[in-house]
C-alpha cells in the first residue's frame, strides 16, 4: 500500500477508525517506522584500578627506615621521581609499637599519602613481646592505625609478617619468635581485615621471606637465582641492599598484576651494581 493512497482512503472516510489508528501509528514508512525505542549498547568496562602515586608515605620499621640496606625513602625517590616522597619508618619502633605506630600514621594523614607503603609496619605487633594477649591487642592496634589512614582517603600497601628465625639473638629473642601456626593466625587476621575493602593490598612479604627462613635458593632474576641468605645483612634480620631491591621490585611486580591501570613507569627500581 503506498502511502498516499492510504491517507486519501482515510479522509474520504473509506477506512475504519481502526484504519486511522493505524495510519497515524504507521505513517509514511510503511510497518516499519512503528517509534523504536533507543538500543542501548553494552556498558563500557570498568576502568582498570590505578595506584595514585602522587603522595608515598612510608611507614613502618627498620627494613623501612634502612637499616641493613637502602632506606624505603631513598628507593622510592629514586623510583618515582615525579612523586612527592615521605618516609616516617623509624628504627625505634620495637620500643613502643603501638604508640610509635601512631605518630607515624598521623604525620602520614598529615602529609595526604594518596598511598601509603607499609611492608614492615606490624612486625613489632608480632615480635617485640611473646605474650598472646599483648600481641593480638597490638596487632588490633596497628590494623586501626592503618584503617584510619584509609578512611582519610590513602591507599594501604600493607606486608604481611614474615616468619623470621635468622636474627642474631641480640637483636631478636627467640622466645619471642612465634612459632609457624600462630604466625599464620596473626597472618589471617590481616587478610580478613583486608578482605573486601577498598583501597587495600596485601602484600605477601611472609611467602617471599620463606626460602630465606629455609635457606633456600630464591630466584631473583629469568634462570638467576641466588641463596636467601645472601639478601641478609649480617644481623640475620635486616634486608642488605640487594635484598630491598628484590622486595621493592617485587612489590612493583604486584602492583603491576594486581592494580593494571597504574603506569608502568610509575615506580622503577634499579637494581643495584653488585659490590666489587
Amino acid at each position: 500500500m503506498k502511502c498516499k493512497n492510504t491517507w486519501l482512503d482515510v479522509v474520504r472516510g473509506r477506512q475504519t477508525w481502526l484504519l486511522v489508528l493505524v495510519a497515524i501509528g504507521v505513517g509514511c514508512h510503511g510497518p516499519s517506522a512503528a517509534p523504536s525505542r533507543p538500543v542501548r549498547g553494552s556498558p563500557p568496562p570498568a576502568p582498570a584500578p590505578v595506584l595514585p602515586t602522587e603522595r608515598i608515605a612510608i611507614v613502618g620499621a627498620s627494613v623501612s627506615a634502612g637499616f641493613g640496606g637502602t632506606p624505603f625513602g631513598e628507593a622510592f625517590t629514586a623510583a618515582a621521581p615525579s612523586s612527592a616522597i615521605a618516609s616516617v619508618a623509624d628504627v625505634m619502633l620495637f620500643r613502643d609499637p603501638i604508640g610509635n605506630s601512631r605518630a607515624q600514621i598521623d604525620a602520614a594523614i598529615a602529609f595526604r599519602a594518596t598511598t601509603i607503603v607499609a611492608l614492615d609496619f606490624l612486625f613489632w605487633d608480632i615480635y617485640s613481646r611473646n605474650d598472646p594477649g599483648w600481641r593480638a591487642r597490638a596487632l588490633a592496634a596497628g590494623l586501626g592505625e592503618l584503617e584510619r589512614a584509609r578512611a582519610a582517603g590513602a591507599w594501604i600497601l600493607v606486608g604481611d609478617v614474615p616468619h623470621i628465625t635468622t636474627a642474631a639473638e641480640l637483636l631478636l629473642s627467640k622466645d619471642n619468635v612465634p612459632d609457624a601456626a600462630t604466625l599464620a593466625t596473626f597472618n589471617a587476621t590481616i587478610a580478613a581485615w583486608a578482605a573486601g575493602k577498598d583501597r587495600v593490598l596485601v602484600v605477601p612479604f611472609a611467602s617471599w621471606a620463606e626460602p630465606v627462613a629455609a635457606d633456600g635458593e630464591i630466584e631473583i632474576g629469568p634462570g638467576e637465582k641466588i641463596a636467601g641468605r645472601a639478601l641478609l645483612a649480617l644481623d640475620g634480620l635486616h634486608a642488605n641492599e640487594l635484598g630491598v631491591w628484590l622486595l621493592l621490585h617485587r612489590l612493583d611486580q604486584l602492583i603491576e598484576a594486581k592494580l593494571p591501570g597504574t603506569p608502568k613507569d610509575a615506580l622503577v627500581f634499579r637494581r643495584p651494581a653488585p659490590a666489587t
